[in-house]
């Protein structure tokens, strides 16, 4: 059971975790424990060496403690939404942060360009550091230069060719908060779009595409830096044409999974796991405002939506709409689908995540010099712990044995 204590004072902000198994420098330490000081991790230790006395001790009876998931694609959840303006976004920021991700990229849809500007202002007057509910890392723009081929649920009367100018008109409406971008290669304006995003510091991702296998291999040598939610929205695949399966397997392209079972079947995410190992697969949660909610019709932006056993779609067709997943149910169907061990799950669910946005310095680790930004698992892969910046989000509960 979880157990608090006041111990010998050495730091008035200091907490040792201990009594976990602590998933670090790609091994798991039994017994270990974990130092944090004013948000920070300053220390992590095993058996072989006694953690420091510090004001609070939180045993967590051989629970695992993982870096806080990341994730980069997300739109909203607990019935809000990151379009809904600034309270409906700190709650759909605090709806997963409950459920693990302790840093997230705020996703925008297709929207109309005024609409889209001002939402990209609103999110970007955020803070980094949400109180209570986690971190905010940016924005990732999903359209609205997509292939109107492989438009799922977006707008097909917003969707508009890549515009350089837009681009740049969006990154100055928030300087530095724009982070990642979906777009389809095969666009005319793409390449002078991808030029414009590097000069801001957007990382690219290939996306909502009918490229073919040769498109998206010269997008990556261009910059791309990912697929967004591989396999869904691109070409499919075909034994004489593998479409986005020859950038994967021939580049070093980082590949985002929504791994619900719903958008990709258990033997392609198996396969992906395969051909890529566990480096380069970021599974994301693609959730609409609709994760956590009960069954039914929702108007979402521009469509109405049904929700049912886990799945959204556009009312009265078969066009997936988003997820309702959380991060710490992606992690378990990724275990379940693939049998990865608790160390793969932490690189999937966080260190390549971190990467691929170039914040491994700070996050994606346990590691001394990092944020304290940590999710506690039972034997159950059960997310029963949160903390962020130093501070639990979510009590540790008694994980199950």
């Amino acid at each position: 059971m979880i157990v608090v204590q006041e111990r010998g004072v050495v730091s008035s902000k200091a907490e040792v975790l201990i009594d976990a198994q602590v998933v670090a420098g790609g091994t798991v330490l039994r017994n270990g424990w974990v130092l944090v000081e004013d948000g920070v991790i300053t220390d992590v230790g095993a058996s072989d060496r006694k953690p420091p006395a510090v004001s609070v001790c939180t045993s967590l009876s051989q629970a695992f403690v993982l870096p806080g998931f990341i994730d980069v694609h997300v739109h909203g959840g607990g019935g809000d939404s990151f379009e809904g303006g600034t309270e409906a976004s700190l709650r759909a920021a605090a709806f997963h942060t409950m459920a693990g991700t302790t840093s997230l990229l705020a996703g925008l849809a297709t929207l109309p360009a005024p609409v889209l500007l001002d939402r990209v202002r609103q999110l970007g007057a955020l803070p980094e550091d949400l109180e209570g509910s986690g971190r905010l890392l940016g924005i990732h723009l999903e359209g609205p230069f997509l292939s109107p081929l492989r438009k799922g649920a977006h707008d097909p009367d917003l969707l508009r060719p890549p515009g350089p100018g837009e681009l740049s008109s969006l990154c100055h409406a928030a300087p530095g908060r724009v982070r990642l971008l979906t777009a389809a290669p095969e666009l005319p304006g793409f390449a002078e779009m991808a030029r414009v995003a590097q000069a801001n510091g957007v990382i690219i991702s290939a996306g909502h595409t009918d490229a073919d296998g040769p498109q998206l291999l010269a997008a990556i040598g261009a910059g791309a830096r990912s697929l967004t939610h591989t396999f869904n929205a691109m070409r499919p695949l075909r034994h004489r044409e593998p479409g986005p399966l020859e950038a994967i397997v021939d580049s070093d392209v980082f590949c985002e999974l929504i791994c619900d079972g719903i958008h990709v079947h258990p033997t392609l995410v198996r396969m992906l796991r395969r051909l890529v190992g566990s480096h380069r697969v970021v599974l994301i949660t693609d959730a609409v405002a609709w994760a956590g909610v009960p069954d039914g019709e929702y108007r979402s932006g521009h469509a109405d939506v049904e929700v049912r056993n886990g799945r959204v779609n556009l009312l009265g067709t078969d066009t997936l709409a988003g997820s309702t997943l959380t991060m710490a149910e992606a992690v378990r169907r990724y275990a379940r689908f693939t049998g990865a061990g608790i160390v793969e799950l932490a690189a999937v669910a966080s260190t390549n995540a971190a990467r691929l946005l170039g914040e491994g310095g700070r996050i994606g680790q346990v590691r001394p010099g990092h944020q304290a930004d940590l999710v506690v698992l039972d034997q159950q892969l059960a997310c029963v712990g949160v903390m962020s910046h130093g501070r639990w989000a979510r009590v540790p509960a008694t994980p199950s044995t």
